[in-house]
């Protein structure tokens, strides 16, 4: 039988992008309801009742995998029960047989880490953003860059004491002074 898996981890595809590349190819998908690592009920219903002789679809490493750890760990049991791992968007069949170069290796797991960190970061960014919190440097004080720029002007400052009194730093006041 030929299983798929998704869930939603939009880094490079949607999750009904990653349905329709796999729509062709598999007999049933079993989708995760949500893209935390934890609780993935769905990918835990797929590995107990995935047997020898089937294949699972994937479209990239890191829709199955978190962590380089949990990503050999699914490896080894599916090798373990003759099931065939299929990775569609690197055009890469994972089985007893297949055997990869060290540096072919080293190339898939530095581009699954990398993926790994964009997922986390935005994961981290979107959760950061829905509890209203502020993304990026704060914006310096109106009211001091206006008192840094006729400090300035005055020429009776010098820089140091600018940023002492205002806490605007040369390259911001330079910065505000050619606007």
């Amino acid at each position: 039988m030929k299983y798929g898996y998704v869930r939603p981890v939009e880094l490079n595809d949607s999750i009904e992008q990653q349905k329709k590349i796999l729509h062709t190819t598999v007999d049933y998908v079993y989708q995760e309801a949500h893209d935390k690592t934890k609780r993935r009920e769905q990918l835990e219903s797929l590995m107990s009742s995935i047997q020898s002789g089937d294949t699972l679809f994937v479209t990239d490493f890191f829709i199955l995998a978190d962590s380089t750890k949990q990503l050999v760990d699914l490896i080894n049991e599916a090798i373990n029960k003759g099931v065939v791992i299929t990775i569609l968007n690197k055009e890469l069949v994972i089985d007893s047989e297949n055997t990869f170069t060290f540096r072919h290796s080293l190339n898939l797991i530095s581009e699954f880490q990398s993926d790994v960190v964009k997922f986390r970061t935005r994961l981290g960014m979107n959760e950061a953003a829905t509890k209203g919190k502020q993304l990026g440097r704060p914006k310096r004080s109106d009211d001091n860059i206006k008192q840094a720029i006729k400090m300035y002007m005055s020429k009776e400052y010098t820089l140091d004491e600018i940023k002492q009194q205002t806490n605007i730093s040369r390259a911001t006041l330079y910065r505000h002074l050619d606007l």
